[in-house]
């Protein structure tokens, strides 16, 4: 589980993609203050392939909203909420769109729909202690960053591969 607390001045650039996570998330906060979701889904052979759905909704520590594996997500009106995630983790073998460090994969929020990248999720639920592992390597990997990494997927002499843009550790700062 993670507990995520937004100032009163946070704002999302960019969409996320999850490989491996499905996001279960609480949103606590002003009953009044109406949150605006927009997902798209990014999953390889999906019927809903690059189709965008916006959701509003208010904070409510009664209800959960789900996000499966491969939707791109991104929110406004998050400002002084705080979000609870309760994950479930999945692997895969082979899965180059994987990266057990960094399972986020990054898309401007200008980016044209049709643009959006296309990913294989993972397909197997993971054991507890699987899961606990991974959020081991994913702390240790951020422990010293003043910001998340950003990844992003590419197309490079015709193959798609990932650039991941890592802020400078608060030592070289």
């Amino acid at each position: 589980m993670a507990v995520i607390t937004h100032s009163n001045e946070f704002h999302y650039n960019h969409y996320g993609i999850h490989i491996a996570q499905v996001d279960r998330l609480t949103f606590f906060g002003d009953e009044s203050q109406k949150i605006t979701g927009y997902f798209v889904d990014c999953r390889k052979d999906s019927p809903t392939l690059h189709k965008q759905v916006t959701l509003e909704f208010y904070p409510d520590p009664t209800k959960m909203l789900f996000i499966d594996r491969g939707i791109a997500h991104t929110f406004d009106g998050l400002e002084n909420v705080l979000t609870r995630d309760e994950p479930i983790w999945f692997l895969s073998t082979g899965n180059e769109d994987y990266n057990m460090a960094n399972d986020v994969v990054n898309v401007d929020r200008s980016k044209n729909l049709d643009d959006f990248p296309i990913v294989q999720v993972n397909k197997y639920p993971i054991p507890k202690e699987a899961y606990e592992f991974t959020l081991k390597v994913q702390q240790y990997n951020m422990k010293e960053l003043q910001e998340f990494p950003n990844r992003f997927q590419i197309v490079l002499d015709g193959k798609k591969r990932y650039v991941t843009l890592t802020p400078k550790r608060r030592s070289e700062v």
